[in-house]
Parts: C-alpha cells; sequence; structure tokens
C-alpha cells in the first residue's frame, strides 16, 4: 500500500515533549539533545487521525517538573490531543510514597508511570542498559541485595493511586518482571517496544537471544493485567524499512506478539520524538520511517485481521488501557 493510512482513528500512545533548557531535563541537556516542542510532532503527524495521544516520560531528574511543563503546554493551548501522561518517578527511592501524590496532585492527566528498568551489566555505551540507567546503575528487578525489594515497595504503591507502569527492560529482565507482575495483579503494565529484542541481524545468533526474550514474554502473556506497546521497531531489527527481508522478520515478531496477547491487549505507538531514527531505534540508526510510513507499514502487516482488531491495535486497546 501506498502513504496513505486507511484507519480511522489512532490514539498515539507513546510519544514524548521536552524543553532542555528546563531544570528537569538537565541530564537529558548534559546528553546533547534538543529541545522537541509539540508543534514538531503535530507537523510529523501531518493527516494522520491522531486526536489523543499519551505523553511518556523524557527521562526528567525530576518527574514533577516534567508534569508541569507538560500541564503548561496544554494550558497555553499548544498541546490539544495530549490527554494523558506517564510519568517519571524513581519507585526505589526513599520518598516513593510522597512523590507519588505530589504526582497524582499535580494534573488530571496522569494515568501511569514509568521508571526505566534496563540493565544488562554497568552502561558502557555497547550492552542492552539504557542511558538513562547509568544514573544508578542498578538492576532493580533482578537483584538480590535488596535493590529490587526497594522498587517493589515503591511499585505496590501505583495500585492505590489507579496507577499503570510502563515496563521498558532488557529481554534478560522479563521473566523476573512476569514475577513481579504476577504478584500484583491490581497493577496493570504494559510492555513497552515488544520487550526490546535488540539488534537481531536475521542469523542463528539471534536464536539464542530471541529464546530468551519468547520465554519472558510467554510468560507475561498468561497475566491477563499485561499489556504491549508494539513500536521502536528498528532497536530490534535495524533498518527494517529500508529492507524488505528484514521487514518480513519484524512483523514476525510483531505477528508474534499479537498472537501471544491478543489485539486486546496490544497497543501501536510511534514513541516520537525528534525524528524516524530517534523514535524507532532509539537514536542507533541514522534513517528511519516518517511516522505516516510507520503507520502504514503497520497497517499493512495486519491488514488481514477484522475490523474490530485493527480498531483495537490503533486505538481501541490504548484508549481504554490510558483510560483517554
Amino acid at each position: 500500500m501506498g502513504k496513505s493510512v486507511a484507519i480511522a482513528d489512532i490514539v498515539d500512545c507513546h510519544h514524548h515533549y521536552y524543553d532542555v533548557n528546563l531544570p528537569c531535563y538537565a541530564f537529558l541537556k548534559s546528553l546533547g539533545a534538543s529541545s522537541y516542542a509539540p508543534e514538531q510532532y503535530t507537523a510529523a503527524v501531518g493527516d494522520l487521525p491522531i486526536r489523543r495521544t499519551v505523553h511518556v516520560d523524557a527521562m526528567p531528574d525530576d518527574g514533577l517538573g516534567e508534569v508541569r511543563f507538560l500541564e503548561s503546554l496544554v494550558a497555553a493551548g499548544r498541546a490539544p490531543t495530549l490527554a494523558g501522561i506517564v510519568a517519571y518517578c524513581n519507585l526505589a527511592a526513599p520518598d516513593a510514597a510522597a512523590r507519588l501524590e505530589e504526582l497524582v496532585a499535580s494534573s488530571p492527566r496522569l494515568r501511569g508511570i514509568r521508571f526505566m528498568l534496563d540493565y544488562d551489566g554497568p552502561f558502557d555505551g555497547k550492552n542492552a542498559t539504557h542511558i538513562s540507567v547509568s544514573r544508578y546503575n542498578v538492576d532493580y528487578l533482578r537483584d538480590t541485595m535488596g535493590a529490587a525489594a526497594k522498587f517493589e515497595a515503591g511499585y505496590a504503591l501505583l495500585a492505590k493511586h489507579n496507577l499503570s507502569f510502563d515496563l521498558q527492560c532488557c529481554p534478560g529482565q522479563l521473566a523476573a518482571a512476569a514475577a513481579l507482575a504476577a504478584r500484583h495483579p491490581d497493577v496493570p503494565l504494559v510492555i513497552d517496544h515488544i520487550g526490546k529484542p535488540r539488534r537481531l541481524a536475521l542469523d542463528a545468533i539471534d536464536d539464542e537471544a530471541l529464546a530468551v526474550w519468547r520465554a519472558g514474554m510467554r510468560q507475561l502473556a498468561t497475566l491477563p493485567h499485561v499489556f504491549v506497546k508494539l513500536s521502536m521497531f528498528g532497536y530490534a531489527v535495524p533498518l527494517w524499512h529500508e529492507d524488505a527481508a528484514k521487514e518480513a522478520y519484524i512483523k514476525g515478531l510483531v505477528r508474534e506478539v499479537i498472537d501471544l496477547f491478543g489485539t486486546k491487549r496490544c497497543m501501536v505507538n510511534s514513541n516520537w520524538h525528534q525524528n524516524g531514527a530517534a523514535a524507532d531505534s532509539d537514536g542507533m540508526d541514522v534513517t528511519g520511517p516518517s511516522m505516516d510510513e510507520l503507520f502504514a507499514k503497520v497497517q499493512s502487516w495486519v491488514a488481514d485481521l477484522d475490523d474490530e482488531s485493527q480498531h483495537d491495535l490503533f486505538s481501541g486497546t490504548a484508549a481504554a488501557f490510558y483510560r483517554v
């Protein structure tokens, strides 16, 4: 199909705005990032039928500061589609309870919390540990020295506030995340970026990595309160949008996830910020699809599904999960 997306409504449930000149984005600024404004996002959206969005934290130092920034954008009329917010909160911190109380009071749009957890050893820029996690370099899912217990104590508080959790972790952490989620069925959980399989080269080496990913995803799929976001495909398969074989491979993984969770628990999103390369591969590639191309490709991958299932994937599941 061409670039025109034949879907009537999209809830983009994962994207980012940030102003690196604000104190709450000091860490992001230290990485050399440029600000990304709602007007830039609107330009990237173009004619796509995106009428409701959910903003997910953009690695702020201060989650409350970011939420106040987002609310100022809404008040100024600059972010008319922003319907939900997933805020940053260090759930392992001693004052996590107080931080959550402040966040809940700061915005009627608050729907969930993300605290990035992807840890694959001390951050070195080469492994799967996220640069955000370099600020504490702890495996809050698998640590046995007390850190995981502190995180779980904060995680358990989400139920009190009717907040969900966005899970961003490495494939090797998925099994531990499944065990955590099983202990807290009252905290809705959504797996970010299809569980983050990483830099697959379509060769035999991938089999071992995918076996770990599949085992974790299958465990998580058994839990009815666990959902998954379909996004950041270039992180999994570099430059899939430029090669038919690579596109077929990532399509297969996406369909595998949909088969595991069902369309009622899967949601397509853009992860948009800066450009296609940043959104699709976390900046590890130099190119990426446009937002229009991204949604058109995914729609073509699921074109054989019935209308209700496609509605689930592009808007229904996200709208229900985030209450937007």
